[in-house]
C-alpha cells in the first residue's frame, strides 16, 4: 500500500509521520542554482522551520512520528527539547513521545527521511514541493501545489472565479521599465506591493515606490523572472486577516481565523481566540476560496490545509470599498496553524490569545525558560495571563551584530499585563519585540 503524503489537516485520525523543513523555495527553483539572496533567505527559512518542528510534538498524537533536524540531538538542545515536551504535558496535552522522534540532517533532510522506515499511514508535509519529492513521488500533486501556491496563477485565475482581489499586474523583470508598468504605478497610490515566486513569508513580498525601485529589488534575477505588482490596500481602511480551511472531497470548513500582528511594519504573529470573530458572510466568502482551490485539484479524503490571506474593510472606511479582499492563498500549512491548533487543544478559544515569534540571546535562553515556567499555562489555573511555549530554533543567528535564538510562544489573557511583567522580570535583550507589539486596531 502506498503511503499518502501531503499537507494534511492536524485533526485527522490516521497515524502519521510529520516531515517538515524549509520547502517553499524548491517549489519554483532549483536549490542548486539559487541567487545569493535566495540562498540566504532559504537558509533563514530552514532555521525558522526548527520552531515548527518542536511544535509538531504537540500537534502529533502520542504514537505519531516526528522528524527533527539532527541539531536537536546535541546534548544541550536535546535537554531543551525534552523540557518543551514536558511543558506540553503540564499544559494538559498528549504530545508525541521522544522515542517517536527521528533526527535528520538539515541539508539532506528529505532524502534522509525517505531512507528511514515508518509504519505510519501518512506522511504529513508542510507543503508538497520539489525538495520533498522523495516522500510524495507525485508529479500531479506537485503540479497542483505549484499552481495554487503561485501568486501568478492566482492573479490569472481568481477574478474569473468571482473572487475579489486587489488590482494586479503580472509582468517579467525585463518589463519593469516599460510603459505598462509605469501606467500601473500612475494608476495606484504608492507604495505598490511587489511579489515574487518562491520563499516564505515576507521574503518574497516588499513595497516599492517606483518601477526603478522594483528593478533594483529583483536585480539578482533573470530577465524572465515572473513579477507580480499589486495595488496596496490602505491599512487605514482595512485590517489584515488570515484563515485556515480544511479542504476535503466532501466538505470545506473554516478551522481557525486570526488577525495579523505587526511590529515596526514586520509580521510578528497573530491575534486569535476570543479577540477575533468571523462573521457568517465573511465565512461564506472564504469557503468560496476553498471551492476555488478544490476546482484546481486541491483535495484529499483526509483533508488538506489551505491558508488564505485577506483584508476586511474597517467599520469607518468608505462603504464604496470592497468588504473582503483576498490577497493570496497558500496550499499548505501556515505558520498560524500551529498556534491556532494549540488554542483549540487547550480549550481557550473564548480568551484573547497572542502568538508571536521573538528572540533571546543564547546566554539568556535558560533565564527565559525559567520565566516561561513561572507563568506556564496549566488547566484550570487563573491568572491575568499565562504563557504557552510552542518552539525554539537551536541555531544562533546574528541579528544587529548580536547572536540570537528564535523562540515562539502564546500569551493567553491580558497581553498588556504580560508586557509589564516581562519588562519587570527580564533583561531588555530577552523578547525585545514584545514592547512594540500592539493588539489595538
Amino acid at each position: 500500500m502506498t503511503k499518502s503524503a501531503g499537507p494534511f489537516v492536524p485533526t485527522m485520525s490516521a497515524s502519521t509521520r510529520y516531515s517538515m523543513a524549509g520547502d517553499d523555495c524548491s517549489l519554483d527553483f532549483d536549490l542548486s542554482t539559487l541567487t545569493p539572496k535566495q540562498a540566504a533567505d532559504h537558509a533563514s527559512n530552514q532555521v525558522l522551520t526548527a520552531m515548527l518542528q518542536v511544535a509538531l510534538l504537540y500537534i502529533a498524537k502520542p504514537t505519531d512520528e516526528v522528524c527533527l533536524y539532527d541539531t536537536f540531538q546535541q546534548p544541550s538542545w536535546r535537554e531543551a527539547l525534552a523540557a518543551y515536551r514536558q511543558r506540553f504535558v503540564t499544559m494538559g496535552l498528549a504530545p508525541a513521545a521522544l522515542s517517536q522522534v527521528q533526527y535528520h540532517p538539515m541539508q539532506d533532510f528529505y532524502a534522509s527521511v525517505s531512507r528511514c522506515p515508518s509504519d505510519t499511514a501518512t506522511e504529513t508535509l508542510y507543503m508538497t514541493s520539489g525538495s520533498n519529492l522523495p516522500l510524495h513521488n507525485d508529479a500531479a500533486s506537485l503540479a497542483t501545489s505549484a499552481n495554487l501556491n503561485s501568486k501568478v496563477h492566482f492573479a490569472a485565475h481568481a477574478p474569473a472565479f468571482g473572487l475579489t482581489v486587489p488590482d494586479t499586474l503580472h509582468c517579467s523583470k525585463a518589463e519593469l521599465d516599460g510603459p505598462v508598468v509605469q501606467d500601473f504605478f500612475n494608476k495606484h497610490p504608492t507604495p505598490i506591493m511587489l511579489k515574487t515566486l518562491g520563499l516564505a513569508g515576507a521574503r518574497n513580498v516588499t513595497q516599492v515606490m517606483t518601477p526603478s525601485a522594483a528593478s533594483d529589488y529583483v536585480h539578482e534575477y533573470a530577465p524572465t523572472m515572473d513579477i507580480i505588482l499589486q495595488q496596496r490596500l490602505d491599512t487605514q481602511h482595512y485590517t489584515e486577516m488570515t484563515v485556515d480551511l480544511d479542504v476535503s472531497e466532501r466538505s470545506i470548513a473554516v478551522t481557525n481565523v486570526r488577525r495579523i500582528l505587526f511590529a515596526d511594519g514586520l509580521w510578528v504573529g497573530n491575534l486569535m481566540g476570543g479577540a477575533v470573530e468571523l462573521p457568517r458572510h465573511h465565512e461564506q466568502a472564504l469557503l468560496q476560496v476553498g471551492e476555488y482551490a478544490r476546482s484546481h485539484g486541491f483535495q484529499h479524503p483526509l483533508g488538506l490545509n489551505l491558508g488564505i490571506d485577506y483584508f476586511i474593510r474597517n467599520p469607518d472606511a468608505p462603504e464604496s470599498l470592497p468588504e473582503l479582499v483576498v490577497t493570496e492563498i497558500n496550499a499548505r500549512w501556515t505558520g498560524g496553524l500551529f498556534p491556532a491548533e494549540l488554542v483549540r487543544r487547550l480549550g481557550v478559544e473564548d480568551q484573547p490569545v497572542v502568538a508571536f515569534i521573538d528572540t533571546c540571546p543564547p546566554a539568556a535562553f535558560e533565564r527565559l525558560q525559567g520565566f516561561i515556567d513561572d507563568h506556564l499555562y496549566t488547566p484550570g489555573h487563573s491568572a491575568a495571563f499565562r504563557i504557552a511555549p510552542m518552539g525554539f530554533a537551536p541555531f544562533p543567528v546574528e541579528l544587529d551584530g548580536q547572536q540570537q535564538l528564535f523562540v515562539w510562544q502564546l500569551v493567553i489573557g491580558d497581553f498588556e499585563a504580560f508586557k509589564a511583567v516581562r519588562q519587570a522580570s527580564l533583561d531588555a535583550t530577552i523578547l525585545p519585540t514584545v514592547p512594540i507589539i500592539s493588539t489595538a486596531l
